[in-house]
């Protein structure tokens, strides 16, 4: 006759257990870094909004670039609570979604998938990467403007177009900071490409391609 006490104490949890809830400020986060930084960092965040603490019991990633991490204390009814994620952006650079998915003790929604959206900008800036001359356009000089980013050391940087209907000089308006390729195709009709190959230090090589098109 013990366990009658206790089956009644267990029917009076149950309400209280499936009203608690989980609402995430948003599924998804952006966050930016600049490639001389070592990882970006976001932060996802919930709150309860239930008659019941809630406690993440668990979080996983897809891949070994990103790690988050959670305090693992159980949040109490109207209470907010976090995870924080790191993306190594080591030798990254453009742009990565990475889905996170958590574990929680939520009896209504056990696992909630959230999405990591990071922007890596490059170590080299190449604007614009499309020179376009328009029909009966006069075929003149066009510049494209070359920029690496502080806290990158360049060591050398080169530029190469093997169509030979498409002339091309590189300069240094800054040494090791900032150039101008400049552009001049010989010949309508032209799509040509440009590689541009910029070597910095304590980096893998960076090559870059921009395009060339005469209607």
């Amino acid at each position: 006759m013990k366990s009658a006490p206790l089956l009644a104490l267990l029917l009076l949890l149950l309400p209280a257990m499936a009203r608690a809830e989980l609402q995430w400020a948003s599924p998804q986060v952006f966050t930016a870094a600049d490639p001389s930084e070592p990882r970006a960092t976001a932060q996802f965040t919930f709150t309860n909004t239930g008659a019941y603490p809630i406690k993440v019991t668990g979080v996983h990633t897809t891949c070994g670039c990103t790690a988050a991490v959670n305090d693992g204390r159980p949040v109490a009814p109207g209470q907010k609570g976090t995870i924080n994620v790191s993306f190594k952006t080591l030798n990254r650079h453009g742009l990565y979604g990475e889905p996170i998915v958590i574990d929680t003790n939520d009896p209504k929604t056990p696992h909630t998938t959230v999405n990591l959206r990071v922007l890596v900008r490059d170590a080299v800036e190449v604007l614009p990467r499309l020179l376009f001359w328009q029909p009966g356009e006069a075929l003149t000089a066009k510049v494209i403007r070359i920029t690496i980013r502080d806290g990158f050391k360049l060591r050398s940087i080169t530029a190469l177009c093997p169509d030979p209907a498409v002339q091309i000089q590189l300069d240094a308006t800054r040494p090791g900071v900032d150039f101008k390729l400049t552009v001049t195709p010989k010949a309508p009709h032209v799509k040509a490409a440009i590689n541009l190959k910029a070597d910095l230090e304590g980096k893998t090589p960076r090559v870059i391609t921009a395009y060339v098109r005469v209607s």
